[in-house]
């Protein structure tokens, strides 16, 4: 199975980059949102899964696995919510890519080598992207998607109380995928 595993994850680093590429190269004033920066972020953890399975036969934590899964799938619940761009590469960075993510979660990630309080490591990439947004908010006045809809419509409080209810929900979502893919492999 490390054999397979480890060409999956070439696969998978190649499409997140190659979608993300083919995405965004007509319009680089939108490489600072989420869905580029964090496709292209998984992607690179992917190739660098790659190497260290090829070098040292051994994979990353699977917090690493579940964060990049809770990462891309969070995408996949806002073009179901509210109707993402499914034009071209699009569809592989809102529909495809989550979807190969999630099969790959549960085929290769046993979540058992991990505590619950890994399940925390999911929200460290969100909160440095919102953090990332709102310096570039208020050093240029441009906010990009998502963090526009937070940072723009919103003043005084609000804000701080939508992040925290943002990431508790990212965690809640990795902390019920981490059970889940605990429960499949326990019945296995």
């Amino acid at each position: 199975m490390s054999k397979i595993r480890k060409y999956t994850d070439l696969f998978l680093s190649i499409l997140f980059i190659t979608s993300i590429i083919l995405g965004y190269y007509k319009d680089i004033s939108h490489m600072t949102e989420y869905c580029f920066i964090s496709g292209m972020l998984v992607g690179i953890i992917f190739f660098i899964s790659f190497l260290r399975q090829q070098k040292q036969d051994k994979s990353l934590p699977a917090c690493v696995y579940l964060a990049c899964f809770v990462d891309i799938f969070a995408i996949f619940i806002a073009t179901i919510a509210i109707g993402l761009n499914l034009e071209g590469a699009f569809w592989f960075i809102h529909i495809i890519n989550p979807i190969a993510i999630a099969f790959y979660w549960f085929i290769f990630c046993d979540p058992r080598s991990m505590e619950r309080k890994g399940t925390f490591f999911v929200v460290v990439f969100p909160l440095l992207y919102i953090l990332f947004a709102f310096i570039l908010f208020k050093i240029s006045g441009n906010c990009p998607f998502p963090a526009s809809l937070i940072f723009m419509d919103y003043s005084g409080m609000v804000p701080l109380i939508i992040i925290i209810v943002l990431a508790t929900i990212l965690w809640g979502l990795g902390y019920i995928l981490h059970m889940f893919n605990k429960l499949i492999r326990k019945n296995k």
